[in-house]
């Protein structure tokens, strides 16, 4: 008789570890710190019947969600981003005439050109008025950022691009060639130079590493015209101003609609960035934040961000 009960008692510890298990799958922890063991169990019961996480945080209903996307997005909206510089690199036109590729006056014209009308890059003048080849100016350009370009025969991936937005490819002349899953590693390339403010957004949605290399104006255009015809209709772009509240009411409508179970949230640029994940699927969402000006109060959501256009 002794001995049944260290087995008994072993059984009803068994039992209550499994009963916990079984407790926490049904009633999940939840992010939110305002989300009490009571909200959860009435939410559970009333109507909803997932979760959902952002950025790893698990959520259990989504007035939780909504609550945890608005603060985002505050935290988000009010970080500053600088546009990319070159000027601690050594100029195009000193480092092609350096290699004997312009005259003087050749550097002189294209800058007097690119002063005039303002609209061009310089290497744009230099081939317009016919002193430098594209292939000239991408190598130039490769040197200036001390990266290789990409040869006109090498082969992409053209399923790549479906991991990131069009807009960002459009407005950031940027093409997506290669995902290397073994390393983790995207690979893409740039026409004018290296945006690293871009590749720090995709390492941060995508959570891998990035490598750029440059690739020539013509071939990048000709790859964007490709992948326009195939880009993702759940692609979605938001213009104008409303509150941080009001873009976490449509993130979370959009990510109640999809059935999304992952959402992540970065500043990409001009952008804020969202993505919604279901499975294989996923939704990109891209709201425009205001440059002139930003309204925030911390711990608020007075930050003005986009509506649908």
């Amino acid at each position: 008789m002794s001995g049944l009960y260290p087995e008994l008692a072993m059984k009803l510890r068994s039992l209550t570890t499994r009963l916990q298990l079984r407790w926490q799958e049904s009633v999940p922890h939840c992010g939110e710190p305002g989300c009490t063991l009571g909200r959860r169990l009435w939410r559970h019961i009333h109507w909803w019947n997932g979760t959902i996480t952002l950025h790893g945080r698990r959520y259990c209903s989504p007035q939780c969600f909504e609550a945890a996307v608005r603060d985002r997005l505050v935290r988000v909206g009010t970080q500053d981003f600088v546009p990319r510089s070159a000027e601690h690199r050594i100029p195009l036109g000193l480092l092609m005439l350096s290699r004997g590729q312009l005259t003087n006056q050749q550097l002189r014209s294209a800058l007097e050109a690119q002063e005039k009308n303002g609209q061009l890059r310089l290497g744009e003048w230099l081939e317009k008025l016919g002193f430098a080849t594209e292939h000239q100016i991408t190598a130039a350009l490769g040197l200036q950022w001390a990266c290789p370009v990409l040869q006109p025969d090498a082969r992409r991936d053209p399923s790549c691009s479906r991991l990131l937005p069009f807009r960002l490819l459009e407005n950031y002349r940027l093409l997506p060639l290669q995902y290397v899953a073994p390393t983790n590693t995207f690979y893409l390339a740039f026409c004018d130079g290296i945006d690293y403010t871009v590749l720090h957004a995709v390492e941060q949605m995508l959570q891998c590493h990035t490598d750029a290399c440059l690739v020539t104006r013509t071939a990048l255009d000709r790859a964007l015209e490709q992948i326009s015809r195939r880009r993702s209709p759940e692609d979605l772009l938001f213009e104008g101003w409303r509150r941080a509240h009001e873009m976490a009411r449509i993130v979370c409508g959009y990510a109640l609609k999809v059935g999304a179970d992952t959402t992540r949230i970065v500043p990409c640029g001009m952008y804020v960035w969202v993505r919604l994940g279901c499975g294989r699927r996923f939704v990109n969402l891209l709201f425009r934040r205001p440059v002139p000006e930003r309204e925030s109060v911390a711990g608020s959501d007075e930050f003005y961000l986009p509506v649908v256009s």
